[in-house]
């Protein structure tokens, strides 16, 4: 049974390589379970003290990667023509202020369109008072008519006259190929790399004039401190904007927390983020590897799995970057696609299938992960919300699961199992 088990697993991974490998498009089905390129961009929203007094700035950058697009050929290049629009809206859905564009690209090559390090950004600030607000971004591609929505709500009914801290900023170099050179901004997903010499740090805030302390300390997950800052600074106004590099060197594991603490006359205001750690072939999807270990279970042999369960943590984590690295398509490059597209599943699954325990450990996100969106799915809905299931139809592999919901919480358990006794 364990041959059995262990052949079967290594069918399922050869299938992940071959999906990776082979590009394949799978049609999305009437409940959105493939996301659409034109919704793959980036929304960041960053408030900044100002100078005009009760106010404050609400800085927005729209991110658009190329891939995002549709590019026809025209000319001897490729074409791409789209509108966005970024809106500000107040605690009871109104409009308060907008900014819109519509934009054509040229690129030279087809690679430059499917490239995921071009970029076109859209920049605008609006000026707000205290309170809570909703910007949402739309990006419409004009030759597929398909659209995307991004939505953030903050809130900043704290905020008032007085000592105030905002949330920090990691900035990062982005290249936007249509805008010349690199634009220092904010981090969309607070990344840095391990082998950076120092962190660019935007720290924002309102004092009194006179002399205040800004301490930052970045720590491991493990709260050991990795590094620190501790300035003194003097100001005659009432708002700071600044830009500290915060020294790093040989950055361990995949996360890191940054503490910022803003201290004037006897009182102080604190905030933290979470940084991510990027490394060569590590997919941006995994916060922990001890957490991605476990989350391997559907593809590990029996042999794999106890050469984990004895190792030591940082061995464990070594090893766990062997074991990717061994099954990576393109070792060339710095991206292993089949680690992208095994936790790019983990975190839709979780997204989409947690019900009473993490989506990747249901039976629907194990068959989302090990073969990804199904090519059509049949849906049967009782006379009540009890008894409903769902049969994921996968052509292209001749095999078909079916779902039952069997309480009406939505949480639906495989009756026809690719594996016997749920072993997994």
């Amino acid at each position: 049974m364990d041959k059995r088990l262990k052949n079967i697993k290594t069918v399922l991974l050869i299938i992940l390589v071959l999906t990776v490998v082979n590009g394949q498009r799978n049609k999305p089905d009437k409940k959105n379970l493939k996301v659409s390129n034109i919704e793959q961009f980036y929304l960041i929203v960053s408030p900044q003290a100002s100078s005009e007094r009760g106010k404050i700035e609400l800085n927005t950058h729209v991110m658009i990667p190329s891939f995002s697009l549709q590019f026809v050929k025209e000319n001897g290049g490729f074409v791409s023509s789209f509108e966005a629009r970024i809106s500000l809206l107040d605690e009871d859905g109104k409009q308060i202020d907008h900014k819109s564009i519509q934009e054509t690209l040229n690129a030279q090559d087809y690679l430059e369109t499917v490239s995921k390090s071009n970029w076109y950004f859209i920049e605008h600030d609006f000026l707000v008072i205290p309170g809570k607000y909703t910007i949402v971004s739309e990006v419409l591609d004009i030759d597929t008519r398909n659209s995307g929505v991004r939505e953030k709500k903050v809130d900043f009914t704290k905020y008032k006259d007085g000592l105030n801290l905002f949330p920090p900023l990691v900035l990062v170099k982005y290249t936007g190929s249509w805008q010349g050179d690199e634009k220092l901004m904010a981090s969309y997903q607070n990344e840095i790399t391990f082998e950076q010499s120092f962190v660019p740090i935007y720290i924002t805030g309102n004092v009194s004039a006179g002399d205040y302390s800004i301490k930052l300390d970045l720590k491991s997950t493990d709260g050991e401190s990795i590094s620190s800052i501790d300035t003194v600074f003097t100001n005659s106004e009432k708002f700071f904007n600044h830009q500290l590099n915060l020294p790093v060197n040989n950055m361990q594991g995949l996360r890191a927390k940054l503490y910022v603490e803003l201290e004037q006359e006897g009182k102080s205001e604190k905030q933290s983020i979470e940084l991510k750690i990027k490394r060569p072939g590590v997919s941006s999807h995994i916060r922990d590897v001890e957490e991605a270990m476990d989350q391997m279970r559907y593809i590990l042999t029996s042999n794999e799995r106890s050469k984990f369960s004895k190792v030591k943590k940082n061995d464990r984590e070594e090893l766990f970057y062997t074991f990717w690295k061994e099954r990576d398509p393109t070792p060339e490059t710095a991206i292993n696609e089949l680690m992208e597209q095994y936790y790019s599943r983990v975190r839709y699954a979780n997204e989409h299938f947690t019900s009473f325990t993490p989506g990747w450990r249901t039976d629907m996100g194990m068959i989302y992960i090990l073969f990804g969106p199904p090519d059509d799915i049949e849906r049967i809905f009782m006379s009540s919300d009890r008894n409903a299931n769902q049969t994921w139809h996968y052509y292209r592999i001749n095999r078909s699961f079916t779902f039952y919901d069997q309480n009406g919480f939505g949480d639906y358990r495989l009756t026809t199992p690719y594996i016997t006794g749920r072993a997994w």
